[in-house]
């Protein structure tokens, strides 16, 4: 146990008061405090520089706030030794070649433009189940490779929009360390195998949505014998037992051998990143099998005093997942107070996120920028210096 995480915990248990907790995916905010919508329109009122200079003492000024989530934000970042700006670029997931594993249909794989309206749709309609994190992310834990990688670039947006939804810099980042630190790679290679990436029956490769992405997405998908083949060949080993195409009275049985992989690589991933979520953020909208889970997973933080190594400790193998989830059900049947505990920690990192927002309103409010009704035009150039008449 990390006794400052202890003292932490037991400071927010003694001087916070506790309050109804509101429902999952909703955060408390003040009455009187503006909308996003006011909030964003003011902010799009400040010049580029003033901008800047409001998100730069904003960053300065929320490391003071010393909240039960700044501490545990600074716990988490303290975890990686590597300076961020060394840490690798995400790539583009990788696609399982045709012609090594379908050379009987060699459909060749074309990659859609990011930003295409095609690649857009698949994204929402993939991920819309998935859970709804509050920080806008640059960072995210690459599962098959047990490493951090940064998506994005930092940007005035993203971080006037992280601000917005009270998170202090460095969030997104946290989370995908802490999830690392709950990960302890018994399920890595199929984690690799499934972070191929997702393709349609025609060869289009969707970017940034991989297999377990469609797979865990609920939805109906496209299931390509390239992509079920090259899981078969480089996780399972099976090489010579089916080949492309695959007949129909084939799929039951080569399907089922798949999906015994993913359901176990799912049940792993899949709490390890929905209790990660929940390390900084009170209320989140959990998605997959987990929306009932929020105080579960408080409970088990704050009986660990928030310690990602003490808590990985306790996960279980995928075979007893279910048993698992029951568990923490039981636990906070019988135990009121850790119940009482689990949410006021919900609750605590709720107030925690409102401090954050209510900062950023502060630096906008002190920079006139809500009783703006435009931006400001910049000055004119200056006008040019005549020249001086040449000669005597």
């Amino acid at each position: 146990m990390a006794p400052a995480l202890a003292r932490v915990a037991l400071f927010a248990l003694l001087f916070v008061p506790a309050h109804a907790a509101p429902a999952q995916g909703e955060s408390p905010k003040s009455a009187s405090a503006p909308d996003d919508a006011r909030v964003r329109k003011a902010f799009s009122f400040l010049t580029e520089a003033e901008q800047a200079d409001a998100l730069d003492e904003f960053a300065a000024e929320v490391e003071w706030l010393d909240t039960f989530q700044t501490q545990l934000l600074r716990f988490a970042l303290s975890l990686e030794e590597r300076d961020p700006g060394l840490l690798p670029l995400d790539q583009p997931a990788p696609f399982f070649d045709p012609k090594e594993h379908a050379p009987g249909q060699p459909i060749a794989r074309k990659r859609l433009d990011p930003d295409s309206s095609a690649a857009r749709k698949e994204r929402e309609r993939i991920f819309r189940r998935a859970t709804k994190p509050k920080v806008r992310g640059a960072w995210r834990y690459d599962w098959g490779q047990r490493e951090l990688v940064r998506t994005a670039p930092e940007s005035l947006e993203r971080t006037f929009e992280n601000a917005l939804a009270g998170c202090a810099p460095g969030h997104d980042l946290a989370i995908a360390i802490v999830e690392r630190a709950l990960d302890d790679g018994s399920q890595q290679a199929a984690l690799a195998a499934f972070g191929h990436a997702y393709t349609d029956r025609v060869g289009t490769v969707f970017p940034g949505i991989t297999l377990y992405d469609a797979w865990s997405s609920g939805e109906e998908i496209e299931m390509p014998d390239v992509d079920v083949l090259g899981i078969v060949h480089t996780l399972l080993g099976i090489r010579d037992r089916w080949t492309a195409p695959v007949p129909d009275s084939e799929h039951k049985e080569l399907y089922a051998a798949v999906g015994v992989a993913f359901q176990d690589a799912n049940r792993h991933r899949s709490l390890r990143a929905a209790l990660a979520a929940t390390f900084l953020d009170g209320t989140v909208q959990l998605g997959g099998p987990y929306p009932t889970c929020l105080e579960r997973f408080h409970s088990l933080w704050e009986a660990n005093a928030s310690t990602p190594a003490e808590v990985a400790k306790l996960l279980p193998k995928p075979a007893a997942w279910g048993e698992f989830l029951s568990g923490l059900a039981q636990r906070l049947d019988a135990d009121r107070e850790l119940a009482a505990r689990a949410e006021l920690r919900r609750s605590t990192l709720d107030k925690d996120h409102a401090q954050v927002r209510a900062l950023l309103l502060r630096l906008l409010e002190s920079r006139g920028a809500f009783e703006r009704t435009s931006r400001p035009k910049p000055p004119p150039a200056p006008a040019p210096v005549p020249e001086k008449p040449s000669g005597g």
